[in-house]
């Protein structure tokens, strides 16, 4: 089955001329190469990285055709829960058709209530006037040698020319165990302003560290740290652990400890993360760890509020310059259920935006995926609790 959307003229040259372009809508349920079976000469790495996307990941082909013919493909993923779109590729020899892709991407996910389309590049603006149809652009669209007169302009330029603005590769993108070469380059469009606070992203290097990634990208945000990087994320585990995880006191003391004046609500007096002891012995040194934060953070007059905080009490803090920590269970953006902190840093009408330690690199997601991340209020407070009973926790931070 597809979803029709657009039935346009393309008048000119080439495969396109003064022909109608049909287009075409495909979810991708299964295999993408058999959505994308058919397109000639899709080049290798493409495909490769179509078929990295999976899981839980909204997938969906869109194809032009001209009198039958296919004459273009673009390629978009995205979490499910957001208010983003990623286009991961677009392949058409004629350019305009690969306008006329984006186009349709972009109509449908303002349509779709998103309020960002995100845009992948493998290579970026290269200068040796090569096509980058495998590196993330419009494919035979390239015929620039990096000076103006060379009579064309790069995908990556196009990308800009309609609206785009680059999004600059962190120092910690990807996991440290990734191929570098992986990570590419990224533009965002926004549908309306972009978010009126810019924090620097961090991937996490651990399974187990979003709690001082998240902290650091805050502590930057806020000016009491220059950048993130994984000796301060180590150090500040060290502190806050409850043994693997970190847990709101830890991660408000470590806060104080650099300045921040933290602010704890948590809506249990119960110690909080024993859903991932494997044994009694794990219970009761989790409890006992946190049993100490809370009198430390008591002797040292931090606030710990037992409630269960509401988006307004979220929305207050950020209104009021603060920059917050929420703890998630990240299964609904992820196929796997987990306690996951986040930071949240700005609020625009129904929309909350995060930086997102996690990536889920395996499927092909980037810096892109996480930085910014557009959560619809609804999202966010369905996330926003975790446990058996569940329990949900924020740290607001502001600065001394």
């Amino acid at each position: 089955m597809s979803e029709r959307d657009v039935h346009a003229v393309v008048a000119g040259a080439g495969a396109t001329d003064a022909g109608a372009i049909d287009i075409d809508v495909l979810p991708v349920i299964g295999d993408v190469g058999q959505v994308a079976d058919g397109i000639p000469d899709l080049p290798e790495e493409m495909l490769r990285r179509w078929r990295r996307a999976g899981g839980i990941q909204a997938r969906t082909l869109v194809t032009a055709r001209a009198g039958g013919e296919l004459v273009g493909a673009a390629f978009e993923v995205h979490r499910p829960l957001t208010a983003y779109r990623k286009i991961v590729d677009v392949w058409a020899p004629d350019e305009r058709v690969a306008d006329l892709l984006v186009d349709t991407i972009e109509e449908r996910a303002w349509r779709e209530g998103a309020v960002a389309v995100k845009r992948f590049f493998a290579t970026k603006d290269p200068a040796n006037g090569e096509a980058t149809g495998s590196g993330g652009g419009e494919a035979g669209t390239v015929r620039d040698t990096g000076s103006a007169e060379a009579g064309g302009t790069t995908a990556w330029r196009r990308s800009l020319e309609r609206g785009y603005q680059e999004a600059p590769v962190p120092v910690w993108a990807a996991p440290v165990t990734s191929d570098q070469a992986d990570t590419g380059y990224g533009q965002v469009r926004w549908r309306g302003a972009a978010p009126d606070r810019a924090l620097p992203y961090m991937r996490q290097t651990t399974d187990f560290t979003c709690g001082p990634v998240a902290l650091q990208l805050a502590l930057c945000g806020l000016g009491l740290q220059e950048a993130p990087d994984r000796a301060e994320e180590m150090r500040m585990w060290r502190e806050a652990t409850t043994v693997a995880g970190c847990d709101p006191l830890g991660l408000a003391l470590a806060a104080a400890d650099r300045g921040a004046v933290p602010e704890v609500l948590l809506s249990t007096e119960r110690p909080t993360l024993l859903e991932l002891c494997r044994t009694d012995e794990e219970r009761d040194l989790r409890q006992f760890i946190q049993s100490g934060f809370r009198s430390e953070l008591a002797g040292r007059g931090i606030a710990v509020e037992t409630t269960a905080f509401d988006l307004d009490q979220l929305r207050a803090a950020l209104a009021d310059g603060a920059i917050v920590l929420v703890l998630i269970e990240q299964l609904g953006m992820h196929a796997e259920p987990s306690p996951h902190w986040i930071t949240v840093h700005s609020v625009d009408g129904d929309i909350f935006y995060a930086n997102d330690p996690w990536t889920d690199a395996d499927l092909g997601e980037t810096y892109l995926d996480a930085l910014d991340l557009p959560l619809p209020a609804a999202t966010l407070d369905r996330l926003a609790w975790y446990g058996a009973p569940s329990y949900r926790s924020m740290v607001v931070l502001r600065a001394a």
